[in-house]
């Protein structure tokens, strides 16, 4: 049987004729049917029009480019052509399992990928820069309505695209198969709109919009794929193979004058005009229009396929306006054009009900049609974000975002409408399986689903006012933006109907059933508002929640609200107020058997009593009472990882660095697994990781750890956010422990421009608090003084303005400020400062507890006493230092106070003594496996001169030359290594070896302390003495050279 002229393949001189336009309309007219269905015609045609395409580029629409993985395949998969690679090939990290499709445009296989233990789909493209431009554009386009394309590879002269592996069909298929009326039609090109309408916002035009160029799954949701791709492909000689899960679209025709496949290509792009998104609303709306009719627009039968269609007239003038042949006539954006389709399509029942006026009866008959004719169930979870998050809220959110005059409020409404997407998406569909899963599937009670839909319906309420906040945000909140949707609850909760019927549910009927309803409304308003950083707003709207659930006595209730007021107190570091919050939180949530809400109360209450109040032993209780509860509900990841952060955090402030290590890397080892290497949440952790590595000298560890932190900052939120601030003061403080001190200093002075920027002059005054102090700091340590003062005093003057007396920061100022006063020489002003903040310290501790801060003044205090040759009490200040760091288990810390005690002793000639105490500093530095030399350097430098007063030359010169390496190595400042090359000085000459290099070590220390004022370490007499050979003048038994760092 010979075939049909419709299926018969075209032959050459038809295809020639094609190419150069002399077809004939009726030739055309067959065309235009048969190259939607025969990829052969369709390589054939394109590679017709690319031998008389000129040899110019064709003119490309840019588009924000965003990192991707460029991977390089192994040797083994080069050997081998593209077209049939064996199962098991590697392809950077991916194995090929089998081929799934070909095409003009390339080949597609099924592969997996290790690293995320799923499968996806591999495209192999011909490789050009625009096409590794465009994929990485693709990929930054992340929607539920976009097919998600992983990263991007280079095999030889093609690249490989990874993509998300869709279990289904195109769109075309969908619509013969399933064949759904016009509702449903309108339904999947709303979903596939808001993919467009994404990519756009991504800054990405698709240029090929088609129904070919959809996907959808075995769900029925429909994913936009190939974006940008197919005009720049290269034809593969292979025929296809089986139906693909990923279908590779037919190619297009590819020109200087067109670029997309015939039939939906827009008027401007025919004529060689620009292409903008407007050309692809033209795409989208013939092919609308195509699923609605079954023919494409102009066809002699179009009306009559509409009518029978029953498609409402507003729905096709939406369309039709979409057509329009002058772009200016189209909508300006898809978003506009989807808002239209919507109104259109599915008005809201209260506008019809309007309509009917004000008869009951009539009102009544319509609401019984409406039920009675209603949509099959678990059809409608996406019509439920009307009004909540859709075309309408997104642009209204534009304009607000537009009017606070932010620099950054394009890019923030971007940000954050791409993650709102994402959470629409994600919360229609758990709407959709929760309903399935009873109605459909028949796998869950009608209990169950009523649990879970309770759940997500509180998530629904969380979205409504988040968006109702930033409506109102100003410039501040604008830029915060992009991240607040990561505050909302995570909907894949709702999905455990047993952990959701664990709480005592709540009244059912009588007038409580309001009451409680309303009072969750407003708790929805208040973590809003949390997440938006209003804390005054939360507070009054949780205490309205508090005493509404002490009304009904619904203790979940009561537990949420009070938990949410504990967290305010958190933020404000009211460390009295949110514990007792938080504890009676914990009392209510028990009483309501919320498992998971006592879990986060209880992580809560380890941070305020191990960060805030310092009380460690407090926080190890709530802790392990938090993990009993853990193991009890078996296990949570993320309630896991949010506990072994806490605990890592309190291990941090106790300076226990190397345990905090443990817990930091096991929380992120968790979040990693459950939500990816590049996932937001694992900033919080990797900050504290690389705080708590510096704490143990790990270096450049930290150093690696701070610089991932940034990088993962800038992707999400970009590079003028005060987190990136933030991390800049962390990598500042690495940069200074690795000696690179101007660089950073450097980063120091950028991160105070940043917030600056961002803030406004003086601002944040917390964070430039402690900026200053490091500053001065920093300068101090290099002998520097009056800078490290005038740093010093203006973080002073901002600790007295905003922490209350007795708070840990004031007491760090006031320390190092003392010390930099008596490097001034003024040695009394410096003494009443610390004595000052010590008695400010114990009147706001309760029950005579001390913590770590008064150990840190008792040292600070010693090193003081030495200046002055005050030995006797410096070691009574540097014995009560060690002592009590013993006693809060700071083990990694008590090397310091020995060190300044050891010093003290050696002062007073108890030389057997501070031996001891001196080889007890080196060996804690050395049991704490610190790898940074200058901890250890000091320790050895303190033992080295207290073996050359005892007359120990040559083991005082081993000491005090490995001290001096390290040191030297590190590139302390010659202001800190004064003391020990005058040390060594003295060591060599006593040995009768080196004079000339004695010589040359006291020179240097002496060039480091002259500009210095009294007292200066060590002091200036003596280093003159030595180098004039006379004796050294008198001091008292035993003699010190100190010089605090």
């Amino acid at each position: 049987m010979a075939p049909s002229s419709d299926t018969a393949c075209l032959d050459e001189p038809q295809l020639l004729d094609l190419a150069d336009g002399v077809a004939s309309k009726e030739l055309r007219a067959r065309a235009d049917t048969h190259l939607d269905r025969c990829p052969d015609c369709q390589a054939r045609l394109a590679g017709f029009l690319r031998a008389r395409a000129p040899s110019t580029p064709a003119t490309q629409t840019d588009a924000p480019r965003t990192p991707t993985t460029l991977l390089e395949a192994p040797p083994s998969s080069r050997r081998m052509p593209l077209s049939a690679l064996e199962r098991g090939t590697l392809l950077g990290r991916y194995v090929v399992l089998e081929r799934i499709g070909a095409g003009g445009m390339g080949v597609v296989y099924a592969a997996y990928d290790p690293s995320i233990d799923r499968r996806v789909g591999l495209k192999l493209v011909a490789a050009t820069d625009q096409v590794l431009s465009e994929a990485r554009a693709a990929a930054r386009t992340q929607h539920p309505s976009v097919v998600a394309v992983h990263d991007v590879g280079r095999v030889d002269d093609r690249v490989f695209i990874a993509m998300e592996l869709v279990e289904g069909g195109t769109l075309r298929q969908h619509l013969a198969h399933a064949r759904p009326d016009w509702r449903g039609v309108t339904r999947l090109y709303l979903q596939a709109g808001h993919g467009l309408a994404a990519a756009h916002a991504a800054g990405v035009i698709h240029r090929d919009f088609k129904p070919d160029n959809v996907l959808v799954d075995r769900a029925g949701r429909a994913k936009v794929t190939d974006f940008g791709l197919a005009r720049l492909a290269a034809p593969v000689d292979s025929p296809p193979a089986r139906a693909s899960t990923i279908i590779e679209p037919a190619p297009h025709i590819a020109s200087t004058a067109a670029a997309g496949t015939p039939g939906y290509i827009a008027p401007e792009v025919l004529a060689g005009g620009r292409v903008d998104a407007r050309s692809d609303q033209f795409s989208f709306c013939v092919a609308l229009f195509e699923g609605l009719s079954g023919v494409k627009p102009g066809a002699a039968e179009a009306r009559e396929a509409l009518a029978r269609a029953s498609v409402p007239r507003a729905l096709l003038s939406v369309v039709q306006r979409g057509l329009s042949p002058a772009p200016a006539e189209r909508y300006p954006s898809m978003d506009a054009l989807l808002l239209a389709m919507e109104r259109a399509a599915f008005p809201r029942t209260s506008r019809w009900l309007g309509v009917a006026g004000v008869l009951a009866g009539l009102a009544a008959i319509l609401t019984a049609i409406f039920v009675t004719r209603g949509p099959r169930p678990c059809t409608d979870s996406a019509s439920r974000l009307v009004g909540i998050w859709d075309a309408s809220r997104k642009a209204s959110l534009h304009e607000a975002f537009l009017a606070t005059k932010a620099p950054d409020a394009e890019g923030a409404h971007a940000a954050l409408s791409q993650s709102l997407d994402a959470r629409a998406g994600a919360w229609t569909e758990a709407h959709r399986d929760a309903c399935e899963d009873t109605h459909v599937r028949q796998e869950q009670s009608e209990a169950a689903m009523d649990l879970r839909m309770n759940c997500l319906e509180r998530a629904r309420r969380e979205l409504r006012a988040l968006v109702d906040v930033l409506r109102t945000a100003n410039a501040n909140e604008v830029s915060g933006a992009p991240q607040m949707a990561r505050g909302l609850s995570d909907v894949s909760r709702c999905d455990d109907a047993e952990a959701l019927a664990r709480p005592v549910p709540p009244p059912s009927k009588g007038p409580d059933v309001e009451k409680v309803r309303a009072a969750y409304e407003t708790l929805a308003d208040a973590k809003a508002r949390d997440i938006a950083g209003r804390w005054s707003e939360v507070q009054a709207l949780a205490a309205t929640v508090e005493a509404a659930a002490r009304a009904v006595g619904y203790k979940p209730l009561l537990g949420e609200a009070l938990l949410a007021q504990g967290r305010v107190k958190l933020h404000e570091r009211d460390e009295k107020e949110a514990a007792r919050l938080l504890r009676q939180a914990v009392l209510a949530s028990q009483a309501g058997r919320d498992d998971d809400r006592v879990i986060e109360e209880m992580t809560l209450l380890v941070q305020v009593e191990g960060e805030l109040a310092e009380r460690p032993e407090h926080a190890d209780l709530w802790r392990d009472l938090a993990q009993s509860q853990l193991e009890r509900i078996g296990g949570d990841e993320q309630l896991e990882s949010n506990l072994t952060f806490a605990h890592g955090l309190v291990l941090t402030r106790q300076g226990r660095h190397a345990e905090a290590i443990v817990q930091l890397e096991r929380c992120i080892a968790i979040r990693e697994r459950t939500q990816g290497q590049d996932a937001y949440v694992l900033l919080d952790a990797l900050l504290a990781l690389g705080t708590a590595q510096r704490g143990v000298g790990r270096l450049e560890e930290a150093l690696a750890t701070q610089q991932r932190t940034r990088t993962l900052l800038v992707r999400h939120v970009g590079a003028e956010h005060p987190f990136v601030a933030m991390t800049l003061n962390n990598l500042a403080g690495t940069l200074i422990k690795l000696r690179r001190y101007d660089e950073g200093l450097a980063a120091f002075d950028e991160s105070i421009r940043l917030f600056e920027r961002i803030h406004g002059p003086g601002q944040p005054a917390n964070y430039l608090m402690s900026l200053y102090g490091n500053i001065g700091a920093v300068e101090s340590s290099r002998g520097r003084y009056e800078p490290a003062r005038e740093a010093l005093e203006r973080a002073w003057a901002l600790a007295r303005e905003h922490r209350p007396p007795g708070h840990p920061d004031r007491a760090f100022i006031a320390g190092n400020l003392a010390v930099v006063l008596a490097g001034l020489g003024k040695v009394d002003d410096a003494l009443a400062r610390v004595e000052s903040m010590r008695a400010e310290l114990d009147a706001a501790q309760s029950e005579g507890r001390r913590s770590q801060r008064h150990a840190d003044l008792q040292t600070r205090m010693a090193e003081i006493l030495l200046k002055v040759r005050r030995f006797e009490q410096a070691a009574t200040q540097a014995r009560a230092a060690a002592a009590l760091l013993d006693e809060l288990g700071a083990q990694d810390e008590r090397a310091t106070p020995l060190c300044r005690l050891a010093m003290a002793l050696l002062g007073s000639g108890r030389l057997v003594d501070a031996e001891r105490v001196a080889r007890e500093a080196v060996a804690l530095r050395e049991r704490a496996g610190s790898s940074l030399p200058e901890d250890l350097a000091e320790a050895r430098s303190i033992l080295g001169q207290v073996l050359l007063a005892k007359g120990d030359a040559p083991r005082a010169r081993g000491l005090l030359e490995q001290a001096l390496e390290d040191w030297e190595k590190e590139g302390a400042s010659a202001f800190t290594l004064a003391e020990t090359r005058f040390a060594l000085a003295r060591a060599l000459r006593r040995a009768g070896v080196d004079p000339d290099r004695a010589r040359t070590l006291a020179l240097s220390a002496r060039d480091a302390v002259a500009p210095t004022p009294e007292p200066r370490s060590p002091r200036l007499e003596e280093v003159e003495a030595f180098l004039s050979g006379a004796p050294p003048p008198r001091a008292a038994p035993g003699r010190v050279d100190f010089a605090p760092r």
